[in-house]
């Protein structure tokens, strides 16, 4: 709590209370028309007629595309089902599959804060600690299963293709940057990652965040005991959660031969783990808009394709995932979670030792 005599800071009003800061919001609206306005270029200099032709070539194969990636959405669902325990009677399949494409239109856009939403969905069904512990472990196999997705593509590409020296470094160090990223979380999850970042921030002026102190325990605690007592659901989950990312490449893999009979499986796995890696790196732009399909179409130009059908192939995928960030934002809407104030941990402990999940409105 400041003092009456202290002066506000730029990014908190007069009563306290945090302001948005104008800065970052100019910053996201500029990285968007910024991203707008790559798109727009890369439209123009391959030419609309070309684009046209290449996604006249696809025509009635983008439903089934569409379709087809709702079994990589399931993959990646029964990955979370598994932690969260498929005989665990209160969570059937449909409740942990709405609250995963929740979870996934949020990060679509933000990158991260789904997990807290998939966590407030779940919680009045298993508790909010149970719910926020599976989504972040959760998020932990996805990210194991696309490191080595990554990997196993990176080598394959860089074995196959005589890529240049650019291209090669860029590749090895973002694979290097995730591994790096992915050991950190390991260990960290594994030593009590809520309750040391709560030790490490709460003072001065965010000291008010030590009332969390008990909600952090018993998230560290859950986390704990999937990592010591439930190896082997943490592994499958990895699994599952693998077939998901290779859902990405098989929808690749169709529309390069949709496009062009000479497209072979070593091509649809360069520019499909490629494009995932730099796009990775990209994660700052809101939804990556622009850039995606720009990295997709320099990366169809590098493995010898035209860039009309990189960017016929960016644009189907582009649809392909506003399409499935539909039901995600249906219910968002009908849980009346879009509001922020309804996403936060609440440090009073609930019956059984649970924490209770915030009021819906």
């Amino acid at each position: 709590m400041t003092s009456p005599s202290a002066v506000p800071s730029a990014g908190s009003s007069s009563a306290g209370t945090p302001v948005a800061r104008p800065s970052r919001r100019a910053l996201r609206i500029a990285l968007f028309i910024l991203g707008v306005g790559v798109l727009a270029a890369i439209l123009a200099i391959a030419g609309w007629g070309s684009v046209a032709a290449n996604l006249s070539a696809i025509g009635w194969w983008f439903p089934v595309l569409v379709i087809g990636y709702g079994v990589a959405e399931l993959a990646f669902t029964y990955g979370y089902q598994v932690l969260i325990g498929r005989r665990e009677g209160p969570v059937r399949f449909s409740d942990t599959f709405a609250a995963y494409m929740a979870s996934c239109f949020v990060n679509y856009f933000t990158a991260i804060g789904g997990e807290p939403v998939r966590a407030n969905l779940l919680a009045p069904k298993i508790g909010y600690p149970k719910a926020l512990a599976t989504a972040t472990v959760h998020r932990h196999a996805e990210m194991s299963a696309q490191f080595l997705f990554l990997l196993i593509g990176a080598i394959v590409s860089l074995l196959h293709f005589d890529l240049p020296r650019a291209v090669r470094i860029s590749a090895l160090a973002g694979l290097g940057l995730f591994g790096a990223i992915m050991l950190w979380m390991t260990v960290a999850l594994r030593r009590g990652l809520f309750g040391a970042t709560l030790d490490r921030f709460a003072h001065g002026p965010l000291r008010r965040l030590a009332r969390f102190r008990h909600t952090a325990e018993l998230l560290d605690e859950r986390i704990g005991e999937i990592y010591e007592h439930r190896q082997e659901h943490f592994l499958e989950s990895i699994g599952w959660c693998f077939l998901g990312w290779c859902g990405g490449f098989v929808e690749t893999y169709v529309v390069m031969r949709l496009l062009s009979r000479e497209a072979d499986v070593f091509d649809a796995i360069a520019i499909e783990t490629l494009a995932m890696l730099v796009n990775s790196v990209l994660f700052f732009i809101p939804a990556r808009i622009g850039t995606a399909e720009g990295v997709r179409t320099a990366l169809w130009v590098l493995v010898g394709f035209t860039a009309a059908q990189g960017i016929a192939y960016g644009l189907v995928r582009r649809a392909r995932e506003l399409l499935w960030l539909a039901p995600g934002m249906v219910i968002l809407l009908k849980r009346h979670v879009l509001d922020i104030r309804h996403l936060h941990l609440n440090p009073e402990a609930g019956p059984a030792g649970t924490v209770a999940p915030p009021a819906s409105s």
